[in-house]
């Protein structure tokens, strides 16, 4: 072999992508490599570099290791899966959060505006016209009576939602149905039932909202496990390389590249990154996980 790996340091800018990819780029070369004892080659095969033969398994000591880094890998990814998902839960639940904001901003705005319209034909005289003025009073006594008025549209959300059922029941009737024709409050009165459904999907009275769990923050064990699992892997293939053991040396090299070129890969990239100033970086809490 022209490199030890069996004192080797992963390269610190390891990340789990490079981890995970990794892993797959070994599992697709391992597949090339095993073949069924007295199993022929088959069109679409992986070809194989001169001197690695095909085998009916990898070598126990060679096999152990590679099945756990395969596992850690997976969980790994996993967890990475999961993390994202919630990561995703949680912008939405941030956005849920705003409509809930603004639909009830728009219902306290609409109920604003019905309010000042009411009182305005519950302020006319009676002039003998139909309906009186006297019924738009009533309907102002039944959505606004004192000494409450307009607060039912401060209180919490449930308290709120009710106060306005009820006071969109009293609406639907037919005589308060007349007094909005009559004065002119038709407009009024859509824009409130539109305000009025929308505050009740967002704060999910009238439609189901379910909680989302907490997700998975802190991956530290997963990429510990990784990185402990790939540290192990190469030692073990390293070490299977034996100039006295036909095609062993070939065998651990073609199973070995993908390592060596994401450690030449990470160097280059290493060396194009400008030079700065170290710069002190806080520790992370806890719960943010040491994976990068």
């Amino acid at each position: 072999m022209s490199e030890s790996f069996s004192t080797m340091v992963l390269p610190p800018e390891l990340v789990a992508d490079d981890v995970i990819g990794l892993r797959d780029q070994v599992s697709a070369r391992i597949a090339a490599v095993l073949r069924p004892k007295g199993g022929k080659r088959k069109e679409g095969d992986a070809s194989l570099p001169k001197g690695v033969e095909p085998l009916a398994a990898l070598p126990p000591h060679i096999d152990r290791p590679w099945r756990r880094f395969d596992a850690a890998a997976t969980e790994l990814q996993g967890f990475r899966g999961l993390r994202a998902s919630a990561r995703a839960d949680q912008r939405h639940s941030v956005a849920s959060e705003a409509e809930r904001s603004a639909a009830n901003t728009h219902s306290d705005d609409r109920w604003r505006a019905f309010e000042q319209w009411n009182a305005g034909a519950a302020g006319l005289s009676d002039d003998g016209e139909t309906p009186s003025p006297s019924e738009a009073r009533w309907l102002y006594a039944q959505l606004f009576p004192a000494p409450e008025g307009l607060r039912f549209i401060t209180r919490r959300p449930r308290v709120q939602w009710a106060a306005m059922v009820q006071r969109m029941k009293t609406l639907e009737e037919k005589r308060a149905q007349a007094v909005i024709q009559g004065f002119g409050g038709t407009r009024h009165h859509r824009q409130l039932v539109v305000a009025h459904a929308r505050f009740g999907e967002a704060y999910g009275f009238t439609t189901v909202v379910v909680a989302k769990e907490g997700g998975p923050t802190d991956g530290r064990p997963q990429w510990t496990a990784a990185r402990d699992a790939l540290r192990s892997l190469i030692q073990k293939i390293e070490g299977h390389a034996d100039p006295e053991i036909p095609g062993s040396e070939a065998l651990a090299a073609f199973l070995l590249a993908p390592y060596v070129e994401m450690v030449d890969d990470l160097a280059r990239s290493r060396r194009r990154a400008p030079a700065r100033k170290p710069e002190v970086v806080p520790a992370p809490p806890l719960g943010a996980g040491g994976m990068p």
